[in-house]
């Protein structure tokens, strides 16, 4: 076969992005499906058009090796969250670049991963995995205090992500992770809890190739102080590239890639800045979601998408360009809409108002009445040259949520 094929596990999200891209630069893409038990909300954007062949994973590794290896492919990469590891053990099975499996587990288990860069030497969060329920309250008494955070280790897009302040809300949080599965489908076994840690968060996206990396965003989380429910964050915004405190962040983030032996494709690597430096959380080895994989290259600068693919495709021309400088002509924020609470969606206000705003690119908001909500429903994005524009447009979408923007059924 003489065109160039790519492998993607899972693609979905912003993982079919990268089917599109790859396929715009002459290469055909063959579609690898990890599970069946990955419920149907998490496969979005999923087109099997896309695709030479969409190939069911049924948990054999070799007899999908096999399947693979006729189509001859140059690649193999994870679309998704869910994909990383599949990814991982058929690039080795098939002789193609990727992470190699030495740390099987750190790349998608987070007390693992958070294990092997505090090894390395850099900061991390004080943790403890258990599903004992009293090894956890005697372990925050004597190690590190109120408030913590309990999450399951593989959890995604903040799913069952939990800050607790007292033993009631930690046998709450326990008891709901442990009797539920996750949102990729896997059952909770154990319980992750770490400090919490007081400072400002950003995400490092980056793409490697055979261990040199390129910087493609960084981003501020606005995290809200005034929500009944703890929300993780409600913003993103894209920072300029240069900046002291965006060096640090960048070497620190490449140092923790460096600990989990991500030599390529994408990663975005989360940190929070504490007591003056950075502090790890967690690692995502593939695309950012959503529209936060391509938003940098509309702001002028590169753009994760563009450069996983000429790490696939180009390696040279990816690493002639790694000490380009970079600069941004705009600037971005991703304003994530909050419902005041879960529940079944009567109407949605101010759709209008949000298509006026001045710095608008793009929105996606939940209108359809009988919608369940939950935390998030709906994302708004806006880009100007202007931070004073885009943030007086994020005081008016604040101002129509605060207003009665979602209107949800109330539950006894």
């Amino acid at each position: 076969m003489s065109t160039v094929c790519i492998v993607i596990v899972d693609p979905y999200s912003s993982g079919a992005t990268l089917a599109e891209s790859l396929r715009a630069r002459g290469a055909e893409c063959v579609a690898v499906i990890s599970s069946q038990m990955l419920p149907e909300t998490m496969r979005t954007r999923f087109d099997p058009e896309q695709f030479r062949e969409v190939i069911q994973h049924d948990g054999q590794l070799e007899m999908t090796a096999n399947a693979i290896r006729r189509h001859q492919p140059m690649s193999v990469i994870a679309g998704f969250e869910s994909g990383v590891e599949l990814a991982e053990q058929l690039s080795v099975n098939l002789g193609l670049p990727g992470n190699g499996t030495s740390k099987p587990t750190a790349r998608r288990d987070k007390f693992i991963m958070t294990k092997a860069v505090h090894e390395s030497g850099l900061r991390t969060a004080h943790q403890l995995l258990s599903r004992d329920v009293k090894e956890m309250l005697s372990w925050i008494r004597e190690s590190v205090g109120w408030p913590v955070i309990v999450k399951p280790v593989d959890s995604v897009a903040s799913d069952c992500v939990f800050c607790c302040h007292c033993d009631d809300q930690v046998r709450h949080a326990a008891e709901t992770i442990l009797s539920t599965a996750s949102v990729l489908g896997i059952q909770n076994e154990k319980v992750l809890v770490q400090e919490f840690l007081a400072g400002v968060e950003y995400a490092v996206d980056t793409v490697s190739y055979d261990g040199q990396r390129k910087l493609t965003a960084i981003w501020q989380y606005d995290r809200p102080t005034d929500a009944e429910d703890f929300i993780c964050y409600d913003a993103m915004r894209l920072l300029p590239y240069d900046g002291d405190r965006q060096r640090t962040l960048r070497d620190f983030a490449f140092a923790a890639l460096d600990a989990l032996e991500i030599r390529f494709g994408p990663a975005h690597c989360e940190l929070m800045w504490v007591d003056g430096e950075p502090c790890f959380i967690e690692v995502g080895a593939r695309l950012s979601a959503g529209v936060n994989a391509t938003i940098s290259r509309t702001c002028g600068g590169i753009c994760q998408l563009d450069e996983t693919v000429d790490a696939i495709l180009a390696p040279d021309r990816f690493l002639a360009s790694l000490n380009d400088q970079l600069s941004l002509a705009k600037l971005a924020a991703n304003v994530f809409l909050i419902p005041p609470r879960k529940g079944r969606l009567i109407r949605t206000r101010g759709l209008d108002e949000l298509r006026r705003l001045p710095t608008l690119h793009s929105m996606s908001v939940a209108s359809e009445p009988g919608t369940e909500l939950a935390h998030v429903a709906g994302l708004v994005t806006l880009i100007d040259a202007d931070e004073n524009a885009i943030e007086q447009d994020m005081d008016v979408i604040r101002s129509l949520e605060r207003a009665g923007m979602f209107e949800v059924e109330e539950r006894t």
